[in-house]
C-alpha cells in the first residue's frame, strides 16, 4: 500500500507507537467480551459481580482513551503528510516554465491537488477503522481458541478458504475501480468542456450536439463500470456473510459432534463469534477505502514524478548557461533598482518543433523601451506579438542575444529577479479576487483608481480583495489593470487591454489613463490594433513573422 510507504518514509512519529494503541483498543474491546461471558455465568446463578462492572468500565475507559489517541494522532500525521505533498506540488508548479507545465498538463495537476487529495482525507477514517478491526478479530479470535481449540481450528480454516477466494476476487475488482476512476475523470473533463465552453456550444447546434452525444456515451461507460464495481462489492460482501452464517452452523451442528466438553463453552464461542461478524464486515467496508487512496495516491505521485522529470530536464537546460557571479547579481539589482531602459539586442526564441514541422521562431529583435514612454507593439494574428512580450518579460528565457537593463545584460538564471519589477495584464491574464502580494493599500489612491476606471458604483476593495469580481470582460479587465497598479511596478505591460472595452472607455484608456502613468515615470509597453490612437505612443513596433519591421517614433505634445 503507498499510503502504508508514504507514512514509512514521511512520518514525523513512531508507527510502533500509533500501532500499540489501536492494538490496546482492540484489547480493552475484547475485555469487554471476555466480562460479559463472565458476568453472564454469574447472572445465570443470580448473582451480580461489583468486581467485573469495574474491570468492565475500566476496559471502556480504556478503548475510548486508546481509540480517541490513536485516531487523533494518524488523523493529524496523514493530513501533516497531505500538506507536504500539496507544498512540493505548489513548489514544483511555482518553478515551472509554461511548457514545463504544459507538457504535463494544468487539470492532472489540478486533480492530484484538489480530488485525489480528498480521496485520500476522506478515506483516512475507514481506513483507520479497518486497521483497528484487524487487531481486534485477531485478539477475539486468541480468545476463541482458548475456548475451544477444535472450533478455533474449523473458523480458521473457513476463514483462509474465504480470504483466499477473497483475494482472488479483489483483484478484478481493484481493475474495474481504476476503470471506473479514469471514466469518471473523462466525464469530467466533458463536463468542463460544457461549463467553460458554454457560450460556444450555444452558438453551434452541431458542437452541443456532438458534445452532449460524448457526455452521455461517457456518462453510460461511468455508470455501467461503477455499477459493476458496486455489483461486485454487494457480491464480496454477501460472501463473508455466507461465510459466517456457514460458521454459526459449523459451531452448533458440527463442533459438538467431534468434541465432549463441547456444551460447557458453546455459549462463550458463539457469542465470540458473532461478536466478530461487526469487525469482519467493517474490514470488507474499509477494503474499497484502501483501493481508493491506493489509486488517488498512484496519480497523485504519477504527477509529482512527471513535474519532477520536466524541472530536471528545465535545469538541465538553464545550466547550460551556467550561474552567475555575485557580481554580476549585484550590478543586476542596481540597474533594476532604477530602470531607465530596457533593450532588446538580436534576441531570438523558438518554440520546439519536429523534423517535419519546425516551431515557430521570433527575431531577431531589436527594440529599446524607456522611463517615461509609451511604446505600441503592432501586428496581425500570429505574427508573434504574444510571443516576443513572453520574452520581454521573462515568462520565457531568449534562445539568442541579450535583454540590457540600463546596459546590464540579463542572465538567464536572474529571470525571477527581472519579473518582478513587472506589472502586467497579458491577453489571457487571470483576475485574482484577492489582491495578493499587495501588503498595505492606500484607500484613497484605491478610490481614485476605481473612479478613474468609472467601477467606483460596482467594486469595493474590503480586506484586500475586491468584493466582486463578476463583470463584464471589460469591466474585469479594468480591475486587473488596478490590481497591477497596486503594484507599483517600474514596467507596465498591457496586452490587447483595450479590445474589449467599449468606445467611451478605449478613449478614456490612451487620451487620459496612459498619459498619466507616462507622468509617473513608468515604462510602459502596450500590444494593439488600435491606430486611431496611434499618436499617444512615443515609439511604435510593427510585428510581422517574428521580426520588428518597423520602429518608428511619433510626435508627442
Amino acid at each position: 500500500m503507498l499510503l502504508i510507504d508514504l507514512l514509512r518514509s514521511r512520518t514525523r512519529i513512531d508507527l510502533r507507537h500509533a500501532v500499540g494503541l489501536l492494538s490496546l483498543a482492540s484489547i480493552a474491546t475484547t475485555m469487554v467480551l471476555i466480562i460479559v461471558n463472565l458476568a453472564a455465568e454469574q447472572a445465570e446463578d443470580g448473582v451480580a459481580s461489583m468486581r467485573y462492572l469495574g474491570m468492565m468500565a475500566l476496559s471502556l475507559i480504556g478503548y475510548i482513551w486508546a481509540q480517541k489517541k490513536s485516531s487523533d494522532m494518524i488523523a493529524a500525521e496523514v493530513e501533516h503528510i497531505l500538506h507536504q505533498l500539496r507544498l512540493s506540488l505548489f513548489d514544483r508548479v511555482r518553478k515551472a516554465a509554461p511548457d514545463t507545465l504544459a507538457k504535463v498538463g494544468q487539470g492532472a495537476v489540478q486533480t492530484a491537488l484538489t480530488q485525489e487529495m480528498q480521496t485520500v482525507s476522506a478515506a483516512l477514517p475507514l481506513m483507520l477503522n479497518g486497521v483497528q478491526q484487524v487487531v481486534l478479530i485477531i485478539c477475539v479470535a486468541a480468545y476463541l481458541a482458548w475456548l475451544s481449540t477444535f472450533a478455533f481450528v474449523m473458523i480458521s480454516v473457513l476463514a483462509v478458504v474465504v480470504s483466499t477466494i477473497h483475494l482472488q476476487r479483489m483483484r478484478k475488482i481493484n481493475t474495474a475501480t481504476r476503470d471506473a476512476i479514469d471514466d469518471e475523470n473523462l466525464l469530467f473533463g466533458g463536463l468542463t468542456d460544457l461549463l467553460h465552453g458554454f457560450k460556444e456550444v450555444k452558438m453551434n447546434s452541431r458542437r452541443r450536439d456532438a458534445l452532449l452525444g460524448a457526455l452521455n456515451d461517457r456518462s453510460i461507460r461511468a455508470r455501467d463500470t461503477k455499477s459493476v464495481v458496486k455489483a461486485q462489492w454487494s457480491r464480496e460482501f454477501a460472501l463473508i456473510q455466507l461465510a459466517f452464517y456457514g460458521m454459526m452452523a459449523a459451531m452448533v451442528f458440527i463442533v459438538p459432534i467431534f468434541t465432549s466438553d463441547y456444551h460447557d463453552v458453546a455459549v462463550q464461542t458463539t457469542t465470540a463469534a458473532l461478536f466478530m461478524i461487526g469487525p469482519i464486515g467493517a474490514v470488507v467496508a474499509s477494503v474499497p477505502s484502501f483501493t481508493d487512496s491506493d489509486v488517488a495516491l498512484r496519480k497523485i505521485n504519477d504527477i509529482d514524478h512527471q513535474l519532477e522529470d520536466a524541472l530536471d530536464a528545465q535545469h538541465a537546460n538553464e545550466a547550460t548557461n551556467g550561474t552567475s557571479s555575485p557580481e554580476t547579481l549585484d550590478k543586476l539589482r542596481g540597474a533594476l533598482g532604477n530602470i531607465a531602459e530596457i533593450s532588446l539586442r538580436d534576441v531570438r526564441f523558438a518554440y520546439p518543433g519536429t523534423t517535419d514541422s519546425p516551431g515557430f521562431a521570433v527575431g531577431p529583435i531589436n527594440a529599446t523601451f524607456k522611463k517615461g514612454e509609451i511604446t505600441f507593439i503592432t501586428g496581425g494574428n500570429g505574427a508573434g506579438k504574444s510571443t516576443i512580450i513572453a520574452v520581454l518579460t521573462g515568462l520565457r528565457p531568449a534562445a539568442g542575444g541579450s535583454i540590457m537593463v540600463n546596459d546590464c545584460p540579463l542572465p538567464t538564471d536572474a529571470l525571477q529577479l527581472y519579473r518582478d519589477h513587472f506589472a502586467t495584464v497579458l491577453s489571457d491574464y487571470h483576475l485574482f479576487r484577492e489582491l495578493y502580494g499587495i501588503d498595505e493599500i492606500d484607500p484613497k489612491r484605491v478610490e481614485t483608481l476605481l473612479k478613474q476606471m468609472e467601477i467606483d458604483d460596482k467594486v469595493e476593495i474590503d480586506d484586500n480583495a475586491f468584493s466582486t469580481t463578476s463583470l463584464s470582460q471589460g469591466q474585469r479587465k479594468r480591475l486587473a489593470l488596478i490590481a497591477a497598479l497596486l503594484e507599483e511596478k517600474p514596467v507596465l505591460v498591457l496586452d490587447e487591454w483595450a479590445a474589449d472595452q467599449d468606445p467611451h472607455f478605449r478613449s478614456v484608456f490612451y487620451e487620459k489613463i496612459l498619459p498619466s502613468l507616462r507622468k509617473q515615470g513608468k515604462i510602459i509597453i502596450c500590444v494593439t490594433h488600435d491606430d486611431r490612437w496611434f499618436d499617444a505612443a512615443d515609439t511604435i513596433y510593427h510585428v510581422r513573422d517574428g521580426e520588428f519591421v518597423d520602429g518608428r517614433k511619433t510626435i508627442t505634445a
